[in-house]
């Protein structure tokens, strides 16, 4: 059931004055008047609102009957119903013979603000519900399948999670503020939840095994700009934890190792990425205290440069060497220093694992 509320009423008042010139009352369905063209008279019960409400047919107020009627003027009175259920009165000032012919303008205007605001208000209940469920299946909480079903949501296709951050409020009222119904508006199957303020979580159908930022920045359309990140985190389907923690890991990884980019990449961080997801403790400190006789040498920064773009060039020291412009003896040279001061050689796969891992969760 609609249930009316004052700024709504307003609005009919006042959209219907500018129409027709004459004073407008909105009354609920128990004759209080929710808005006037005379605000003194707001929140005084209108007696032949009552009756017409009682009744759901028009009431003709003469100046001779008006003592009848308790807080009533002359004029004319009509329901206003939407959906088949009254949802108001409103009422029209003035003698009758003048105003009658104006009743129909008003009350067909009244009912489609209403019935305007009976589907906003359904479309922000159906949103609340997919931010609750989505939040409760992002949290890992059982979720039942008949949910989804009944938002309409296919669970089984396949989708990206994406989180969008904004890091100024001018980008917040710019970029994330319009992204959400721009979003909703272009993909209709899109689902969307804001985790805060500053960030939106938004999980796309598609049909690509992992599409790249600059193919999701045209989906959105969302601008490059350095007051926004894009993190986009692993396809999935089914398990909305898993695309969720992928997009937040890709996120928090990426702001630490790469502070400079804006498009952020699950497949650029995914070993990290799974690694902090695992919640590593003592772990941790056993891989950092690889790099610690490397980070201490003088040279040592030279040297995990030098690892970090043979690791990137896949153990291909001549593209290792071209990259960093030296010769690869060069490189040899500095990976040989790595095995030295660490005591794991980058020239073994089981080590060359372990310096990767140690080098990707700093």
């Amino acid at each position: 059931m609609l249930v009316l509320d004052q700024p709504t009423a307003q609005r009919i008042v006042e959209r219907t004055m500018l129409a027709i010139g004459h004073s407008v009352n909105v009354m609920s369905p128990d004759g209080v008047i929710i808005a006037s063209g005379e605000p003194r008279r707001v929140g005084s019960v209108h007696a032949a609102a009552r009756l017409v409400a009682q009744r759901c047919e028009p009431l003709l107020i003469e100046a001779a009957d008006v003592h009848e009627y308790p807080g009533s003027k002359p004029g004319v009175n009509l329901p206003v119903t939407v959906g088949g259920q009254l949802a108001a009165v409103v009422g029209i000032s003035g003698s009758p013979g003048e105003v009658s012919h104006l009743a129909d303008l008003v009350c067909m205007t009244a009912e489609l603000m209403l019935e305007q605001a009976a589907l906003l208000a359904a479309g922000q209940h159906r949103r609340r519900q997919i931010e609750e469920t989505l939040l409760a299946a992002c949290e890992g909480k059982p979720v039942p399948a008949v949910w989804f079903e009944q938002l309409g949501i296919d669970m089984s296709r396949q989708r990206v999670a994406l989180l969008v951050e904004a890091t100024s409020q001018k980008s917040v009222d710019q970029v994330l503020a319009p992204l959400l119904p721009a979003v909703e508006q272009r993909h209709k199957t899109a689902l969307a939840m804001h985790l805060s303020p500053r960030q939106l979580l938004l999980f796309l159908e598609t049909e690509q095994p992992q599409p790249g930022p600059e193919e999701v920045r045209r989906l959105l359309n969302l601008p490059l700009r350095d007051d926004v990140i894009l993190a986009v985190g692993a396809t999935f389907s089914t398990h909305f934890q898993m695309g969720y923690q992928s997009a937040r890991m890709t996120l928090e990884v990426g702001r630490r190792q790469a502070p400079d980019k804006r498009d952020l990449h699950y497949a650029d961080f995914h070993v990290a990425v799974l690694w902090h997801s695992l919640g590593p403790g003592w772990q941790q400190s056993q891989l950092q205290a690889v790099l610690d006789g490397l980070l201490d040498h003088r040279h040592g920064a030279l040297y995990l440069r030098t690892l970090e773009r043979y690791i990137d060039c896949d153990g291909q020291i001549p593209y290792c060497a071209e990259q960093l412009h030296v010769h690869p003896n060069t490189v040899r040279y500095r990976l040989h220093k790595v095995e030295s001061l660490t005591g794991l050689s980058p020239f073994s796969m089981r080590d060359l694992l372990v310096l990767q891992l140690a080098l990707v969760t700093r």
